[in-house]
């Protein structure tokens, strides 16, 4: 019996001592699993701060040289307004921008030229909407997705649209823009308030809403008032080419839509109706019917700031007979949405100063107290949808008779970035365009037939790129 108890009171005891050995065991991981999460939290804390850390923009020293075309880059606004090289100078003054402006017909063949040659390329340069594709397919600008650029976190409230057309083949950023460029079609509101009786932006969009009424509407602008609908047929040019559900040129093959078809009748039928005054694109007859009798343009955000309102202002020193429109404009939404222009600003991969140019293109595309700041002092649009709702939110533009223009470009550039249309943009887009509406004018004009109108396109094609075939 006594064994038995001294058995028992044994293994009592190695029972005791092993519990606690376990509690102390699972105690010492506890502090240890403690001890670890502390290291991981300091570790988060330290990178946290290292990630606010700000360097002073002061502390940049040197120069970037710039190619562009834009009258943004060098020329003050209208009463003196800074451009942006010299906003971006008042944050970064110890970096001298040496630029280089070329006219935008030129763009292409000058920065082609350089980079055949090797030499004189700039650290920066810009590239319009039209173009733009051409050097984002041919890997000369850096990869702004990779370190130390990281351009996707930056851009990250910028519509969807503006950076699908700046991605390679391989879905990287390689250039960044500081706008977007939706387009509406700006109308007379005491035109429309004389013969339809109304003059808000809905109320014109009604009469607007297709291509029938379109006609139909110009047409009682034609009767009642002796005015035009459009300026020219190529006018309406962007209304049917966004409305293309491919791009130009699928497989190689050169595709031909309906849609587009439809823009020869359409534009057939407004020239035989006399419903447009004749007017090539940019020519004095073309901005002069701002102030005459012409209807509509349809044009996008930076044609209010840069054509329409340079116009439609009576200057120090007025042109006889003419009555300035100011105050008189309204803007709204047509057959079809659209956008026109764009231009995105890449840095070269053979630039030295690539750390001073990145300082440049993100300041000017992504900083976005300088784009609330831009949007309000020139009336821009911008990339940024969080900056745009802000400048939306109290904008009252006085041309357009205190319209708050902002707010429509911002539901528009919305809907176009939800379309998906960027997926349909290709390098051939402007050629292949601007052949279309060569056939196009001899078309209206009675020079040819359509069929006729038709081939002459599709041989410009053909004779362009050999390489698509043109069926």
């Amino acid at each position: 019996m006594k064994k038995v108890f001294l058995w028992l009171l044994v293994i009592s005891m190695i029972a005791v001592f092993s519990l606690a050995g376990c509690k102390e065991e699972a105690a010492e991981e506890e502090v240890a699993e403690e001890e670890v999460a502390e290291e991981e939290v300091a570790e988060e804390e330290v990178a946290e701060e290292e990630e606010v850390v700000e360097v002073d923009p002061a502390s940049f020293v040197g120069e970037i040289s710039l190619m562009t075309f834009m009258d943004e880059m060098t020329v003050q606004g209208p009463n003196g307004e800074p451009t942006m090289v010299e906003m971006f100078n008042e944050v970064y003054p110890n970096i001298t921008v040496n630029i280089t402006k070329v006219p935008s017909g030129e763009m292409v063949e000058r920065i082609n030229t350089v980079l055949s040659a090797g030499t004189g390329i700039p650290d920066v340069w810009v590239g319009e909407q039209s173009w733009v594709l051409k050097w984002i397919n041919a890997d000369v600008w850096e990869n702004l997705s990779a370190a130390p650029y990281n351009a996707d976190a930056l851009a990250e409230d910028h519509f969807e649209y503006v950076k699908d057309l700046a991605r390679d083949a391989d879905g990287n950023l390689r250039a960044l823009t500081h706008q977007a460029t939706p387009g509406a079609l700006f109308y007379r509101r005491s035109m429309a308030q004389e013969v339809f009786g109304v003059s808000e932006p809905d109320e014109v969009a009604a009469l607007v809403s297709d291509w029938d009424s379109y006609i139909e509407t110009g047409m009682t602008i034609r009767d009642e008032l002796g005015g035009y609908m459009t300026a020219g047929p190529s006018d309406i040019q962007r209304y049917f080419f966004f409305a293309k559900q491919q791009p130009w040129v699928v497989d190689g093959a050169l595709v031909v839509e309906d849609v587009v078809l439809n823009y020869l009748d359409v534009a057939k039928t407004i020239r035989d109706e006399n419903l447009d005054a004749g007017a090539d694109m940019w020519s004095a007859e073309w901005s002069g019917g701002m102030n005459g009798n012409t209807f509509t343009y349809s044009m996008p955000t930076w044609g209010l700031f840069f054509v329409i309102e340079p116009t439609i202002t009576e200057p120090a020193e007025p042109a006889e007979g003419v009555e300035y429109s100011f105050g008189d404009w309204g803007l709204t939404h047509g057959p079809a949405s659209y956008m026109w222009g764009g231009t995105w600003q890449g840095i070269s991969k053979t630039s030295e100063n690539k750390d001073l140019a990145w300082e440049f293109v993100k300041y000017l595309t992504t900083n976005k107290e300088f784009l609330q700041s831009w949007s309000e002092l020139r009336g821009d649009f911008t990339s940024d949808i969080a900056v745009d709702e802000i400048v939306a939110a109290t904008s009252a533009r006085p041309s357009l008779g205190g319209q708050n223009h902002m707010q429509y470009f911002l539901d528009e550039a919305i809907a176009l970035s939800d379309s998906g249309w960027a997926s349909r943009i290709t390098e051939y887009d402007e050629d292949v365009q601007q052949a279309f509406l060569s056939a196009l004018g001899d078309y209206v004009n009675g020079n040819t037939t359509r069929d006729e109108a038709i081939q002459a396109w599709k041989d410009a094609v053909a004779a362009l790129y050999p390489e698509i075939t043109v069926e």
